[in-house]
């Protein structure tokens, strides 16, 4: 299989300034970005962030785990437990912060990752750091989401790669620190088919959940509470979704009504799931189509699915950078954009306390259009339906069954 040939997206013009200079521009623009996000305390970080780092130093960072004391899965507590050994150096918001500034750059070495596999510029995932949604993630709002979507990239890296096992160990440290790595799901399972993989082996990932699991039950949480933190989640969000998706219009206007209707998001985000699957199982060998194809299934489940927080295209914005950066062309990077702007209109919502829906309700046909032209990428990179074998029949003369009858 040959390497598509390497194309520098930001020599596409008559001047080009050197990669140095590239360099300088682009940490530039994040230390701005970044600064003007680090020094304001969101209401996340005062109601859940900073009451569980306060945890962690009052009892320690062994005994805080000792009883359950955050909705979110311990391997995210593990390195929140660390930082805080820092504690009374630095105030802890900007210890908080500084964890997801670190998750960034994981997600950043994820992304050089699979564009390396693409055979592109590695050297532009920094671009993740002047990125607005990811700058929104991990300078404003503190959050961990470029743990788990960093490792669900590392994961598509391998499967296009052929590394199997190593796909599914990312997944399950991707699935240990949110729930929403199943997005990546229907292209991991669809891989998984097309290389013909044991099914001894699909038990990676629980076994990978299971132990990083193990720390905090010895520590003294108990196995059912972490056991249940997943369905806790799923049962505290109650309202259809704050996402650029068709739900965002029943939290506006008929939240209550739209509950007797999710099982038409689940239903269209199965039957888009099977789809993708038997794509990427009978394109496991095209690069290019898989890595559409785990766009495709980064941005459409999200944007079927009901009760969507507003962070969850995020995994979606780390693969279309990825595109961009590794195949530079115009739909690659309108794609690219869209799926920003609708990711970005769903966190300027949240932050103004859905006071401008406006901005998601616009982010909802941006979603959708990225969707459209992802799948037509896809298709246009070699993405085929699998053709399904029958067996031959020989056919009948017609003299045969004249005279049988």
């Amino acid at each position: 299989m040959s390497s598509p040939r390497v194309v520098d997206p930001l020599r596409l013009g008559r001047f080009v300034p050197s990669w140095p200079v590239q360099l300088a521009g682009i940490l530039a623009l994040a230390f701005y970005a970044i600064s003007l996000c680090w020094w304001t305390e969101t209401h996340d970080m005062r109601d859940f962030l900073l009451p569980w780092f306060h945890h962690v130093v009052t009892y320690g960072p062994v005994r805080a785990f000792a009883h359950p004391f955050s909705n979110y899965t311990p391997p995210y507590l593990y390195l929140l437990a660390l930082v805080s050994l820092l504690h009374g150096a630095v105030a802890p918001m900007y210890l908080i912060k500084a964890l997801s500034l670190a998750g960034t750059a994981f997600a950043a070495y994820a992304v050089s990752d699979l564009v390396g596999a693409m055979g592109g510029p590695r050297r532009y995932a920094l671009l993740l750091f002047i990125l607005p949604s990811a700058v929104i993630n991990a300078a404003l709002l503190g959050q961990c989401d470029s743990f788990w979507a960093g490792a669900c990239v590392f994961a598509v890296a391998a499967a296009i790669r052929g590394s199997m096992l190593r796909t599914l160990i990312w997944c399950g440290v991707a699935i240990s620190f949110k729930l929403q790595a199943i997005f990546i799901a229907p292209f991991i399972i669809g891989a998984l088919v097309g290389r013909r993989v044991p099914l001894a082996k699909w038990i990676v990932p629980p076994l990978v959940f299971v132990a990083l699991m193990t720390p905090a039950w010895l520590a003294g949480w108990p196995a059912e509470k972490l056991a249940m933190i997943y369905p806790a989640q799923g049962a505290s969000y109650g309202f259809p979704g704050s996402l650029a998706n068709p739900w965002i219009f029943a939290t506006i206007y008929a939240p209550d009504a739209a509950r007797h209707f999710y099982w038409l998001g689940y239903a269209a985000a199965a039957a888009a799931s099977l789809g993708i699957g038997l794509l990427a199982a009978s394109t496991v060998e095209r690069p290019r189509a898989m890595l559409f194809l785990a766009l495709l299934s980064a941005l459409a489940l999200p944007f079927l699915l009901p009760t969507m927080h507003e962070r969850y295209f995020y995994l979606a914005d780390l693969l279309s950078l990825t595109a961009a950066i590794s195949y530079p062309r115009r739909a690659v990077l309108l794609t690219g954009a869209l799926t920003q702007l609708a990711s970005l209109g769903s966190l300027i919502t949240y932050l103004f306390y859905g006071s401008w829906a406006y901005l998601t309700f616009a982010g909802v046909p941006f979603a959708a259009l990225a969707i459209f032209l992802t799948f037509n990428l896809a298709r246009n990179s070699g993405a085929a339906w699998p053709h399904f074998r029958t067996r031959a029949v020989s056919p009948r003369l017609a003299s045969a069954e004249r005279t049988a009858a």
